[in-house]
């Protein structure tokens, strides 16, 4: 099944996806309900074909537009709901979520501190997670009109609509009707924490409003702003890097070699100059967070907080496992939250903003739907990345798109009767076979004089273990 493309030009459809939506929906409960005719070529007849929609996949702001839920404000977790209520840090003008201490025992010691986190002891339980039946309950009554006139008359927080992927009978059976995107959700959690650790202007989470929002909650005065000279001095955390410690972190970054296609060339995201990282893109986080930032930090921080940071890593390198053993779940579980209330411990309240909170979730959604490498962004991301290159006229998006696509599926169906075709779109091997043959990597062509060329001849000859028993036959003759 294909969806068509929505390019709605400078706005999105926003709430009013569910307009477009309807013929998709239409499709999904005939499939369901009586199914189509398919022909089986191997067995040579006909079956009837049923299917169901398991979950969506999209990134955070679409997940409100689809779900119905409304992802910003006070309480913007759509698991949680109204059992997660963000704090509002009035320097910082943001809602932050470090209530992680909740989804622990209710013996946990960390439950019982107060001077390490924000003064007080946390003794409220974790949130519970509404069925796919209540939530039906909560937005079944809800009335909207669509159109961009109506968007005002919307709810602020909670759900605002009822979503129209609500009429598929199955819908409201499901554990996890939409899938948290980890690829844009590792991207901000990688973001944040490289942006604090080398202070990067724009993505760091500390500065001046950040210590002052500490003073405004009474916690951590070692780390309050004072003023010298009528400037504004910020003591040294814990996460604080020296000028020493970034350019190692840099030179570290700066001297991975990866191999092809593993990656992007990092050394051309690492600045030695500012001491920082420029261009990072989700996959350049993903390999930064997953296995080069655990080797970039083993030496240049606090033992504590750079245990929490490496935990943080192997988190998610091992829900991006192929494999995971369902009794592992539990202990992921456990893990993830000891980890953000120790990252609690040392990070500044306004690092932990709704992407750092839905980690928590992660292992939830992992548990009913699978690991993650089977519903993330990347395959759509790189897909939408082709699609923006077969755009010539911007004015009229669709049509290029449409157009270019015909071509290759007819030039792709035509050169499967030709002998010897290049496939599109597929890279070409270096080898001549799937083990065998002569690789490229590493070697340099040169073009040599006849005098370097005999240079050379001559040191192979002397110096090869193969031609040593005709020197020695040449010798004794």
């Amino acid at each position: 099944m294909m969806l068509s493309l929505l390019i709605s030009g400078p706005r999105q459809p926003g709430n009013d996806i569910d307009v477009y939506l309807a013929p998709l929906i239409d499709d999904l409960k005939m499939l369901w309900d009586s199914g189509v005719e398919v022909y089986d070529a191997h067995r040579n007849e006909t079956f009837n074909l049923k299917a169901m929609l398991f979950c969506t996949i999209q990134d955070y702001p679409a997940y409100g537009n689809l779900s119905g839920y409304t992802t910003k404000g006070k309480h913007p977790c759509p698991i949680c709901e109204d059992g997660t209520r963000g704090k509002w840090l009035p320097s910082s003008g943001k809602d932050i979520f470090d209530v992680h201490r909740r989804f622990l025992p209710y013996d946990h010691p960390y439950r019982k501190l107060k001077k390490a986190f924000d003064g007080q002891q946390e003794l409220r339980g974790r949130p519970r997670v509404l069925s796919g039946t209540e939530v039906f309950e909560k937005v079944n009554d809800i009335e909207i009109t669509f159109g961009k006139n109506h968007g005002t008359k919307l709810p602020k927080q909670g759900y605002k609509k009822c979503c129209e992927l609500w009429r598929l009978p199955y819908w409201r059976f499901l554990f996890v009707r939409h899938s948290l995107d980890v690829m844009h959700i590792e991207k901000n959690v990688c973001d944040s924490l490289v942006g604090t650790l080398l202070n990067i202007s724009g993505k760091t989470k500390d500065g001046v409003s950040a210590r002052e929002d500490l003073k405004a909650f009474g916690i951590r005065e070692e780390l309050h702003v004072v003023e010298r000279n009528n400037r504004n001095f910020l003591p040294p955390a814990t996460y604080t890097l020296s000028r020493k410690e970034k350019k190692e972190f840099c030179e570290c970054l700066a001297g991975v070699k990866v191999p092809e296609g593993y990656s992007s060339n990092i050394r051309s995201l690492v600045s030695m100059g500012n001491m920082k990282l420029v261009g990072l893109k989700s996959h350049d986080c993903h390999v930064l967070m997953q296995h080069l930032l655990p080797v970039a930090i083993r030496s240049i921080l606090p033992k504590k907080v750079r245990f929490a940071i490496i935990r943080l890593c192997s988190f998610f390198n091992a829900i991006y496992s192929k494999v995971i053993d369902p009794k592992d779940f539990n202990s992921l579980e456990t893990s993830i939250v000891i980890i953000l209330c120790q990252l609690e411990m040392y990070f500044p309240p306004s690092f932990f903003d709704v992407m750092v909170h839905l980690t928590v979730h992660l292992v939830r959604e992992v548990r009913y739907c699978g690991p993650v490498y089977l519903r993330n962004q990347y395959p759509f991301e790189r897909q939408m990345k082709t699609y923006k290159g077969y755009v010539k006229n911007h004015f009229r998006p669709e049509g290029c798109i449409a157009e270019r696509a015909l071509y290759e599926d007819a030039v792709g169906y035509c050169s499967e009767f030709l002998e010897n075709a290049k496939t599109i779109g597929l890279p070409i091997s270096r080898h001549s076979g799937r083990m065998e043959g002569k690789g490229t990597l590493g070697r340099k062509q040169l073009d040599l004089s006849h005098e370097q060329w005999y240079m050379a001849h001559t040191y192979i000859l002397f110096n090869e273990d193969e031609v040593a028993p005709y020197i020695k036959q040449h010798i004794a003759y």
